[in-house]
């Protein structure tokens, strides 16, 4: 039977295409070798080609998407293996080097190809911390120092030794300076871990290593910030419920302290604001009284500086400024060289939002 030409087309063309994908996995398969690689071969795992995993990690990548491992590797050296990895009893695999426990010390989430999910230790100056004369921030900490002297009473009601604290206030007003007290103590007398997340992907890499974490970390004393949660759970519903779930949920582990801010509350959803066990203490961080502004003042200042300032002048001149804006003052006028009087007339002017003046433009070919 003739087929008309169209039909022969057709035909021609789904063969071509049968060819192609052929050439295609044939190529992609070639590098793969079906030898048992030696021990020293892997030093790290090429990413320039993928599986896709039934159940994986989500959209950025490091969850939905498997290597196809090539051994040909000139990335890494195998002088970086220095330990053997045991699996199941029986299997060694060369390894980095390896640590029982992590060092105290604050701690972000991350990524790569190479390692998978890791914490990255960063480096946090507390040396010139100090508690400044605020209410607010008094109970904040006398609240969590208390929460930690008292697992056994959480022990013996049968509660997790588990407090969520929400930070909510004007941008500027001091939310982290108060974060990095609560966890300068965490560390320095505890030798506590401290996890900050900022971004919505760290809620999902923390999710994934929370259950790895509290079987090597068993008791460790453990506080996790989830910085400026409204930008994180404010506008993803999936995100939202996997906070939750780590919060009150399946995944609750023991001995912990969650700590979230935000500048804008009214963002955030009734069932994260107004659920105890969720965060069980609320508190507003108001802009710095007197007593914090002088406060703030005298403990940025030397002596020698003290001495060429009016600092009750500083102090009732600079009402309604954040902590933000106080730094500011210091760094312009007493670093910078720059006079208060000057200083304090562009910070006022910073209340003001900026707007870009438009300027109306004849569009066309009309001269």
């Amino acid at each position: 039977m003739i087929l008309p030409d169209f039909f022969v087309y057709l035909h021609l063309l789904g063969k071509l295409n049968f060819l192609s994908k052929l050439y295609k996995t044939s190529t992609m398969t070639k590098n793969i070798s079906l030898q048992e690689p030696s021990l020293q071969e892997p030093d790290s795992v090429q990413l320039s080609e993928y599986f896709p995993l039934e159940s994986g990690f989500g959209d950025p990548g490091y969850n939905s998407l498997k290597p196809r491992v090539s051994w040909d590797n000139t990335e890494t050296k195998s002088s970086s293996f220095s330990q053997w990895a045991v699996t199941n009893g029986n299997k060694f695999s060369p390894t980095t080097p390896t640590t029982e426990s992590l060092p105290a010390g604050f701690y972000e989430l991350a990524y790569e190809s190479s390692i998978g999910i890791y914490l990255e230790k960063k480096v946090v100056n507390t040396d010139e911390l100090y508690q400044l004369p605020s209410d607010e921030l008094g109970d904040i900490i006398e609240d969590i120092e208390k929460f930690w002297q008292r697992a056994d009473r959480y022990k013996r009601y049968g509660f997790l030794h588990k407090r969520g604290i929400l930070l909510y206030g004007d941008p500027g007003a001091g939310k982290s300076g108060i974060i990095q007290l609560c966890t300068k103590y965490l560390i320095e007398k505890m030798g506590g871990i401290v996890i900050n997340i900022s971004k919505e992907e760290q809620v999902e890499m923390y999710d994934k290593m929370l259950g790895s974490f509290r079987v090597i970390e068993r008791n460790r004393p453990l506080i996790v910030i989830f910085e400026d949660i409204d930008a994180i759970a404010g506008e993803s519903g999936y995100s939202t419920s996997m906070i939750l779930n780590i919060l009150d949920g399946v995944k609750q582990i023991d001995n912990v302290v969650y700590i979230a801010t935000t500048n804008y509350p009214e963002k955030l959803e009734e069932r994260i604001t107004n659920r105890p066990s969720r965060f069980d203490r609320r508190y507003e961080i108001l802009m710095p009284n007197d007593d914090v502004r002088r406060s703030y003042i005298v403990n940025k200042l030397t002596e020698e500086d003290l001495e060429k300032i009016d600092l009750n002048s500083w102090v009732n001149e600079t009402k309604g400024l954040s902590l933000a804006h106080m730094r500011e003052l210091v760094v312009s006028v007493i670093a910078m060289g720059n006079s208060f009087e000057d200083t304090l007339t562009r910070l006022n002017g910073l209340k003001v939002r900026p707007k870009i003046k438009s300027k109306t433009k004849k569009i066309g070919f009309s001269s």
